[in-house]
């Protein structure tokens, strides 16, 4: 009796540890606004339903790099525990920008995506995904 009630103790909390666990990847250029800076270039910012932020700017983007850009990478940092996806513009185009979220806690790859090790280059999206707290 006393070892079943154990059993079913072990399985409640390792149930409770996978709960906290979300599932994110990088968001798409038509999910990210852009806000003109006052000094020139773009902010680059997307609001997860949990309430979690992308950002990041270039001082030297115009209006279109949002629209010309596709996704080009995505990269886990341990040293700020921070997730920062990169866009491009196609060849011979100047537009690029990143948007960057932090912190991400106990980060982890996605083995069925692209990732290898903290980088990850994928044409899409999903192939990016990772877990965290």
């Amino acid at each position: 009796m006393k070892s079943a009630m154990l059993a079913g103790v072990i399985a409640a909390l390792a149930l409770a540890n996978t709960a906290y666990a979300a599932t994110s990847t990088c968001p798409t250029p038509h999910e990210i606004k852009q806000y003109a800076m006052g000094s020139g270039g773009y902010r680059y910012a997307m609001r997860q339903p949990d309430g979690r932020s992308w950002s990041g700017e270039n001082p030297q983007a115009t209006a279109s790099y949002l629209t010309d850009s596709t996704f080009h990478d995505a990269r886990y940092k341990a040293q700020d525990h921070s997730v920062t996806c990169t866009y491009k513009g196609p060849m011979n185009s100047d537009a690029s920008f990143s948007v960057t979220l932090k912190p991400v806690l106990k980060w982890n790859l996605i083995p069925i995506g692209d990732w290898r090790g903290t980088y990850c280059e994928a044409l899409e999206i999903a192939k990016c995904s990772f877990t965290h707290q």
